[in-house]
């Protein structure tokens, strides 16, 4: 099946079409095989066009047939892989699996199958690996990928009994039951899913296995059922031991479940299977994430004390020192990382031959923050520029800009971004992006607006582009182009929340067409109900229509979400107008410890008389 899934085409225009398409099939439908797939070394192209179409073809019982190449029959061959060349693949497809049925040639079929893929035509390709099942049915990439693909189109009817009727057969249990798993995990419904895998093992003579409870665990927790998920993985820790595979399941699952106890399970594990790196370094990056950087540090370094050659954990120890704010110490691990990612590019016996390159541009990133945080601004341009890895190198430069931006040297930031040479879409929206970041921030508006008009005529259904654009125009109080954007973005995606918000806000902020901003806020809040902005948003659209009560509740649910300046303006705001003037000093004062430059804030605190 990896052939088939792994990539879509084979390479059949390798040369030229006579010499891909042509070779890949005229040699050999015409040759004399044995029982074996392939086509013989010494076969000879026998084309006899003046052979009745009817005699051209003999069938051979547990071989490929023997086909004399009519014209008829090169003919299709070619305009089916002329048509998928132009990309129109369904035609393409129809042709070939029609062929394929008229000669019984199975590759036929398979290359059927890839041009409707291709297509992104599921029926076409469920119907070509059928044909090709009934031609080759002892053929186990032929079974696995028919049941794969109608386990994608929904048929599931007897698909529980043919996993378990394999799974049963195999001689390679976790191999049969991670296959069965792959053919399961394309189906939409995952709930679904779930119930047909633990019928094949259940029902499956390897149903005590470790394979299966941890096959079983990830299918849960992709429908969805954690503790399901983590029963499953501890079954199969159970069922071994030893396993870090099961015991990281185990861990992570039982995150969402139990973390206190999933954390303890974890550590003890380790303290047996102290080479359980996989595990370890989860671990380790979760005791990270919930603030406890001893934690995280001692880990790792009882990690490198046993293998010192693993000088990744160099990294790992730099990030946590960087999160814990001890800026040197992470400073002298990336130096260490750096040497010795410098001595493997010096190293390499060629290009592309070692990581070296990504794993330095990395450190260099890190490295340049770290700079960047202790205020040495020209270091941090200068680590940055060090970066030659090409996944990495546009957004290191856009990053120069930023931090030139940061020193007042907008110009030649903006230089950095427009000498920087974009190579992809995206690349090209961040770069205009950034550099219209750059001018909104020095003040620059009109400048920044031109600089995403011009994208947005490059890309004229680009949402991100129109969005950007729109809240520039905002920004520079031009409402009627900012909601002729906002709308055409709505239009390409009716479900951008953030779209519906940003226009409702506009019209409350200006106490405008209430109940139409109403409207807009709650689609935007249906879509995503939880989040802080749009719940402001809310908060706001009440306080203007003089629902208190209500903006009231909308906005301590955003500030909760998020305490920042704004949203501790509009909090206040709504506070004091109710009567709760105590409450409303508290809340601007946390907002001006937070941001004293706020505007919103500065406004609305003159309004009111209140000294920050």
């Amino acid at each position: 099946m990896k052939s088939l899934f792994k990539s879509i085409f084979y390479q059949v225009f390798a040369s030229t079409l006579i010499g891909g398409a042509a070779s890949l099939w005229v040699s050999s439908v015409s040759a004399q095989t044995g029982p074996d797939k392939g086509v013989g070394k010494n076969a000879q192209l026998q084309i006899k066009p003046r052979v009745p179409e009817s005699q051209s073809i003999r069938l051979r019982a547990g071989q490929l047939p023997e086909v004399t190449l009519t014209s008829t029959v090169l003919f299709r061959i070619l305009a089916s892989e002329i048509s998928a060349q132009r990309g129109t693949y369904l035609p393409a497809g129809k042709t070939m699996l029609d062929l394929s049925r008229e000669i019984g040639d199975y590759r036929l079929a398979r290359r059927a199958l890839e041009f409707y893929l291709a297509g992104g035509n599921l029926p076409g390709a469920l119907d070509a690996s059928r044909v090709w099942l009934r031609l080759m049915p002892d053929d186990p990439e032929a079974t696995s990928t028919e049941m794969a693909l109608a386990a994608a189109s929904g048929q599931t009817s007897g698909l529980a009994a043919a996993l378990r009727k394999q799974i049963d057969a195999a001689s390679n249990k976790s191999a049969a039951i991670g296959q069965a798993f792959a053919v399961l995990s394309r189906m939409p419904d995952k709930r679904a899913a779930l119930r047909i895998l633990s019928t094949a093992i259940g029902d499956s003579n390897a149903r005590h296995l470790a394979a299966g409870h941890m096959a079983l665990a990830d299918m849960a927790r992709a429908a969805g059922e954690n503790e399901r998920a983590l029963e499953e993985s501890r079954l199969a820790l159970i069922a071994a031991p030893r396993s870090e595979d099961a015991a990281l399941r185990v861990f992570e699952y039982g995150l969402s479940v139990d973390p206190e106890r999933a954390l303890r399970e974890a550590t003890e594990f380790v303290a047996v299977q102290p080479n359980a790196r996989r595990l370890r370094v989860l671990l380790a990056s979760h005791l990270a994430d919930r603030g406890q950087f001893e934690a995280a540090m001692s880990e790792l370094t009882a990690m490198a004390k046993r293998s010192p050659e693993d000088f990744d954990l160099l990294f790992m120890q730099a990030q946590v020192a960087y999160r814990a704010k001890k800026l040197e110490q992470a400073r002298l691990f990336l130096d260490q990382y750096v040497a010795v990612q410098a001595q493997r590019l010096r190293a390499a016996a060629a290009a592309g031959a070692t990581d070296a390159p990504a794993a330095l541009a990395e450190a260099y990133q890190l490295l340049s923050k770290i700079a960047e945080e202790q205020g040495q601004l020209d270091e941090a341009v200068n680590l940055l520029a060090k970066i030659d890895d090409p996944s990495m190198r546009y957004s290191s430069r856009v990053r120069q800009a930023l931090i030139r931006a940061k020193q007042k040297r907008v110009d030649e930031g903006l230089a950095l971004i427009d000498s920087a040479n974009a190579q992809t879409d995206e690349e090209i929206i961040t770069g205009a992006s950034a550099g219209a970041q750059i001018l909104r921030d020095a003040n620059r508006l009109p400048e920044a607006i031109k600089r995403m008009q011009m994208l947005d005529q490059r890309m004229p259904d680009t949402i991100n582009v129109k969005y950007e654009l729109a809240m520039l125009h905002e920004r520079a109080d031009q409402m009627r182009e900012t909601e002729r954007l906002l709308r055409q973005v709505i239009a390409l995606d009716p479900g951008h929340a953030h779209a519906h918000n940003a226009l409702g806000y506009s019209l409350a902020d200006r106490n405008q067409r209430l109940p139409e901003a109403l409207a807009l806020i709650t689609r935007a809040l249906e879509i995503a109900p939880k989040d802080p902005f749009i719940l402001d948003s809310m908060g706001w659209i009440k306080f203007r229509m003089g629902k208190y009560k209500d903006a009231v509740q909308y906005l301590q649910r955003a500030y909760t979400i998020r305490p920042e300046a704004e949203i501790a303006a509009h909090l206040g705001e709504a506070l004091w107008v109710s009567g709760q003037q105590s409450e409303a000093r508290t809340v601007w004062a946390k907002g001006v410890s937070q941001d004293a430059s706020n505007k919103t804030l500065q406004e609305t605190l003159r309004r009111f008389g209140v000294k920050p």
